[in-house]
């Protein structure tokens, strides 16, 4: 399914904030075709607590997104930013690995190289 102009700049945004604070192996599953109430999942890395908030505070002063509603900020191991039909996941990495949702929606993956594409 492609992606049109809003979304395109939307995740593009993401990304680039995330990269911008050093975000790792960022993700974008592509969730339009289930019943989730998000259209996108995008995960992402961080080294350790610190790092994690720092790329959600990050996320929250420069997206041009709608923040709804954000959850483990405090603990900085998993935290959540909901825009709506945006939910961006950042991880710490044994986190990520431990919960895997790569691997729970493995078929909705979203080459990052698509978004990246005028």
């Amino acid at each position: 399914m492609s992606l049109n102009k809003s979304d395109r700049q939307a995740l593009l945004e993401i990304v680039e904030i995330i990269d911008e604070k050093k975000g790792d192996e960022v993700s974008v599953l592509d969730m339009r075709q289930h019943s989730i109430a998000a259209s996108f999942f995008i995960l992402a890395n961080g080294t350790n607590p610190k790092h994690v908030r720092a790329i959600a505070e990050d996320l929250e002063e420069k997206f041009s997104g709608k923040l709804l509603r954000r959850e483990g900020l405090k603990s900085g191991s998993w935290v959540v930013l909901d825009y709506g039909e945006y939910f961006i996941h950042l991880f710490e990495e044994d986190v990520r690995l431990f919960y895997d949702l790569e691997g729970l929606w493995a078929d909705y993956e979203l080459p990052l190289e698509s978004i990246q594409r005028a």
